[in-house]
């Protein structure tokens, strides 16, 4: 049950990110906002992350993984949220004074807003880098660059934002627990709009990133397999039968150019991950079709209105192109 003194429970994912922990949480504590709780996740730090929260921020939550989840992790701390939305985070970020604000706003002034996802600036230079989502039928996605925010607005997905903990609930997770990092936010948006609720873009809602300070560290090719299997399994999962069958030849056929511009590129490795993601998934058709039937109960909106966020153009802009 929420408790109705705490109107928002802000959610850090953490993993060897001591460095990080700092700016975050005292940016949080700098907020232009009251009725707030700070949960940490910790997915098994090494680097004395969570003797550091221990010691400097004792009335944060922590909640310790016993191994390394990944950004999916945030699941382990939905039991202990009491707040009726859920603020979740990266550990490599500095909230602006007014972000958690502005986005309270927002979606309270909606009940069929189910997300608000703030624009996203560069820690350094403070320039805006993700002006809202974008994602295509090809299931392939991205953020929309450019410097002039505009009004609040539908986007498909965001991977930090302020949810409501009722839909969370009714999922009984945030993130698909075997995503562990990329699509994970796109996943979720989806299912939003399968839901018949939507997330929107908050332009005034600031966020400053510092970007993949974590992910950064692995292996590309590790991580281009997890962006393709993901993206993949979300397809499956979130349209219909029909819908499926229309897009799979163009969904194939994207990533058959994305693996030959590997090679032409010599980027064998990437290419083969590309190839790994695709036999993966199809050797994993029963277990995808078992989460698809869970999610599909919670189906409110045809395929049309979660296509109305969708947007081809700019998968054929060279910059946005994976």
């Amino acid at each position: 049950m929420p408790d109705k003194k705490i109107k928002v429970s802000v959610v850090i994912v953490n993993f060897n990110g001591k460095d990080l922990l700092k700016i975050i949480l005292d940016s949080i504590k700098g907020i232009n906002f009251g009725s707030f709780e700070i949960i940490v996740v910790d997915n098994n730090s090494s680097d004395g992350s969570k003797q550091f929260i221990r010691k400097n921020y004792k009335n944060v939550i922590l909640v310790e993984n016993k191994e390394n989840i990944g950004y999916c992790g945030i699941n382990s701390a939905l039991k202990h949220c009491k707040g009726k939305y859920i603020f979740f985070l990266n550990n490599d970020m500095k909230l602006d004074k007014n972000c958690l604000k502005s986005m309270v706003k927002a979606i309270e002034a909606d009940g069929n807003i189910a997300m608000a996802a703030p624009a996203l600036a560069n820690f350094y230079n403070k320039k805006l880098k993700s002006n809202g989502t974008w994602v295509s039928r090809a299931f392939y996605n991205g953020h929309i660059k450019g410097n002039n925010p505009d009004a609040v607005r539908e986007i498909p997905y965001m991977g930090v934002g302020l949810i409501r903990k009722s839909f969370v609930e009714m999922y009984g997770y945030l993130f698909d627990r075997d995503y562990f990092v990329y699509a994970e936010d796109l996943d979720l948006g989806l299912r939003i709009r399968l839901s018949g609720m939507k997330t929107v873009f908050v332009p005034d809602a600031i966020i400053y990133h510092v970007h993949a300070a974590t992910t950064q560290k692995a292996k590309k090719s590790f991580n281009t397999f997890l962006m393709e299997r993901n993206l993949l399994e979300t397809f499956l999962k979130i349209f219909s039968i029909k819908r499926i069958a229309l897009f799979l030849p163009y969904v194939l056929f994207a990533r058959i150019i994305a693996i030959v511009k590997d090679i032409l590129a010599l980027k064998i490795s990437i290419a083969l991950s590309r190839i790994k993601a695709i036999a993966y998934v199809a050797m994993s058709l029963k277990s995808i079709i078992e989460k698809r039937k869970l999610i599909q109960k919670f189906r409110k909106a045809d395929d049309s209105y979660i296509l109305k966020v969708f947007d081809e153009s700019y998968l054929f802009k060279p910059k946005f192109i994976v």
